[in-house]
C-alpha cells in the first residue's frame, strides 16, 4: 500500500496524520525536503524517530516542496536502504518515493525493491529528471504506471520544475495544500474505539499482565492470551493482515479457542463482546 504526501512551499503535516500513517504502512519511512542549501533527506526504521526529524527539519524550511513516505513492503528486503525516497540515479539533486506496485523486473538475487530498480536504473536510463519534461515520455510512464503513484523532488537546474507527480489525479489534495496518496492517514472509524465499556474493561485487567501493543491501532492487548492478532482490530501481529482473512500467516492450528467466524462476519468471545 505505502503513504506518500507532497507538501506545497509553507504546508506541514499534522504529527498524529503521519503517525496513523506509520501505524498502517509500518516497514520504513523517510522525507525529502527541498531547502536553499539543496534536499534534505532522512530515511529509518522508527516512525517516530523519522517524524519527529522531519518536523524539525519542515520547520526549519517551510518555503519549499518537501515530501513524506510510510512503506508497507511488497518488494525487497525490509530494511533502511530500501526506505523511501531514492536517489534518481545517484544524484543528491533528485530524489524519489512511490506508492504502489510497478511492473520492473527484479532478479531473484536483487534485494532492492521496484520503487529502488526504478529510481537507480530506470528512470536514469530515460534521461532523469529532465526527461520528465518531455510530454511524449510523461504520458507514457503515466500510462506504464497507471494505478500507481510517484512523486520527485529535484534542485537539478536542467529541470523545468521543483516538483513532479506522476498520476497525480490518482491522490488527493487537501485544503492545506498537501497531496496524499491515499487515505490511510486518516484514523478508523471502527466502533470499538469509542466505546467506553470496552476501554474501562482494559483498566480493570491486572496491571502485571504481559501486554503487546498493536503497531495497526495503538491498542495494548494481553500477550499470554492471544500472542498471534490484536483483540480489537484483528490485525496479525506478523504481517498485519485481518486474521483470518487478509492475514498471510494463519492457519486453523494456530487458536482453536476463538470463534472469529471466517465468512467475513466477525464473533468475538464473551470478554470481547461489546454489546453485552
Amino acid at each position: 500500500m505505502c503513504l506518500l504526501v507532497v507538501c506545497s512551499p509553507d504546508s506541514t503535516p499534522k504529527k498524529k496524520d503521519l503517525e496513523c500513517a506509520s501505524c498502517n504502512n509500518p516497514h520504513g519511512f523517510g522525507y525529502a525536503i527541498i531547502t536553499p542549501n539543496g534536499i534534505v533527506t532522512g530515511r529509518g526504521m522508527s516512525s517516530k524517530k523519522i517524524i519527529k526529524e522531519f518536523l524539525e527539519v519542515r520547520k526549519k524550511f517551510p518555503a519549499g516542496y518537501a515530501m513524506f513516505h510510510a512503506r508497507y513492503a511488497t518488494h525487497g528486503v525490509k530494511n533502511e536502504e530500501n526506505c523511501h525516497p531514492f536517489k534518481v540515479g545517484g544524484s543528491t539533486q533528485t530524489y524519489l518515493a512511490h506508492n504502489g506496485i510497478l511492473d520492473v523486473e527484479i532478479h531473484a538475487t536483487d534485494k532492492r525493491s521496484d520503487t529502488r530498480v526504478f529510481a537507480e536504473d530506470i528512470l536514469p536510463a530515460m534521461g532523469g529528471v529532465k526527461a520528465l519534461d518531455d510530454d511524449n515520455l510523461w504520458r507514457m510512464l503515466s500510462s506504464w504506471s497507471s494505478g500507481n503513484k510517484i512523486a520527485i523532488l529535484t534542485t537539478d537546474p536542467e529541470a523545468k520544475d521543483g516538483c513532479y507527480i506522476i498520476n497525480e489525479s490518482a491522490g488527493h489534495w487537501d485544503d492545506a495544500g498537501m497531496w496524499w496518496s491515499n487515505t490511510t492517514y486518516k484514523p478508523s472509524t471502527y466502533s470499538y474505539m469509542s466505546d467506553n465499556n470496552w476501554w474501562s474493561k482494559q483498566d480493570e485487567k491486572d496491571k502485571d499482565t504481559p501486554w503487546i501493543f498493536c503497531s495497526m491501532c495503538q491498542v495494548e492487548n494481553d500477550e499470554d492470551e492471544n500472542p498471534y492478532y490484536c483483540e480489537a482490530c484483528q490485525a496479525c501481529y506478523e504481517c498485519f493482515g485481518i486474521y483470518g482473512d487478509t492475514c498471510q500467516c494463519w492457519t486453523p492450528e494456530k487458536d482453536k479457542s476463538k470463534s472469529l467466524a471466517r465468512t467475513g462476519a466477525w464473533y468475538y468471545d464473551k470478554h470481547f463482546d461489546f454489546a453485552k
